[in-house]
């Protein structure tokens, strides 16, 4: 894919695209974003021949997957609610219709499930017994305890991903609110004639921040998200957002995705994000490193080559104490020991 120019985040910049339709199918396959290029196709006339059919094409599978996203979703919430697991949905089918409208809007990917910590054994036995299977684990091996995990991944009987949370990132001090809480908190969308809880609308946007900050907003879906939700936001969300970002010490990623979404999809602009931008070398940087991850070159999978999301760099994206770098360093050494144990057998 060819690199364009590296959009800067001043108000009103242009955001240059890739140089031709090849390059620009590619893009939109790599960010996953196919779906939003093609509802935004009728304002490009002159793309609608040579692009036209191949995102049809590509929607036409996007939308069988989450016809199988809606039924995973429903299969798997029942099956927890049978047993009294609050959970509810991060990201994915809930989101795109939640802030597009339709289900199917967004590139269909896996299906990330939120439950508290002491329900992680409880709702993995739920999930087995709805008909998903551990990807590369045993199937009824106890689960490690969850203070060493944030994840565990599964395929569901539709053969989607599904993925098992019981905290918002692997380190609990970034964006340090309790499970509990978030599903206590948790709003309902209507999907398929089923209500899926998912996180409070706040919360999602400070989450969808803090992810997309971690991962140095590699791919362009994630700032799509941002745009659509800062150019729907009702009177006062936004200030909502901003002060509860200040009290839980994540405002550099709130700030970062506002003026991304502003810079390369013409987000409304936001005083207090342009004045922080101003004073902060930490988000300036930030903020470049995030549009050279843009355009890194990708390997197979689609994640960036040679560019390190490390510790320090979900460190500058918050006011962090020593316990931030204890969990750091236990998480790391865990993974190490893990890799090794792999290496070995």
């Amino acid at each position: 894919m060819s690199a364009p120019v590296p959009v800067a985040t001043g108000r009103g910049a242009p955001a240059a695209p890739p140089g031709n339709c090849a390059d620009l199918l590619d893009a939109f396959t790599l960010h996953r974003t196919a779906p939003i290029a093609l509802r935004r196709m009728g304002s490009f006339p002159q793309l609608r021949e040579s692009m036209e059919p191949a995102l049809r094409a590509a929607q036409t599978r996007n939308v069988a997957l989450a016809f199988a996203s809606v039924a995973d979703i429903s299969n798997v919430g029942g099956a927890l609610d049978a047993i009294d697991v609050p959970w509810c949905v991060l990201k994915g089918v809930p989101l795109a219709m939640r802030h597009y409208g339709d289900p199917a809007a967004r590139r269909v990917g896996d299906v990330d499930l939120l439950v508290a910590p002491d329900a992680v054994h409880r709702a993995d036995a739920a999930l087995l017994g709805a008909g998903c299977r551990r990807a590369g684990s045993e199937q009824h091996a106890p689960l490690p305890a969850p203070r060493y995990w944030h994840e565990q991944q599964y395929i569901t009987a539709s053969g989607l991903g599904l993925e098992l949370h019981h905290r918002l990132h692997p380190n609990p001090r970034f964006f340090p609110v309790p499970t509990d809480d978030l599903l206590a908190e948790a709003d309902r969308v209507s999907l398929g004639g089923v209500l899926v809880p998912v996180l409070a609308p706040v919360t999602e946007l400070l989450y969808l921040c803090t992810h997309g900050s971690r991962h140095a907003w590699f791919r362009l879906l994630w700032i799509c998200d941002i745009a659509a939700i800062a150019t729907r936001a009702p009177a006062g969300f936004l200030d909502a957002a901003h002060a509860h970002a200040k009290r839980l010490g994540v405002l550099h990623p709130l700030a970062e995705g506002l003026l991304l979404a502003e810079a390369l999809l013409g987000a409304p602009a936001i005083d207090w994000a342009h004045t922080l931008q101003g004073r902060s070398a930490r988000l300036r940087y930030l903020l470049r490193h995030a549009q050279e991850s843009l355009w890194s070159a990708r390997d197979a999978l689609g994640n960036p080559v040679g560019r390190e999301h490390s510790s320090l760099l979900a460190a500058l994206c918050q006011r962090v104490g020593p316990g931030f770098w204890a969990w750091e360093l236990g998480l790391r050494v865990r993974h190490e020991w893990l890799h090794r144990r792999q290496v070995r057998a």
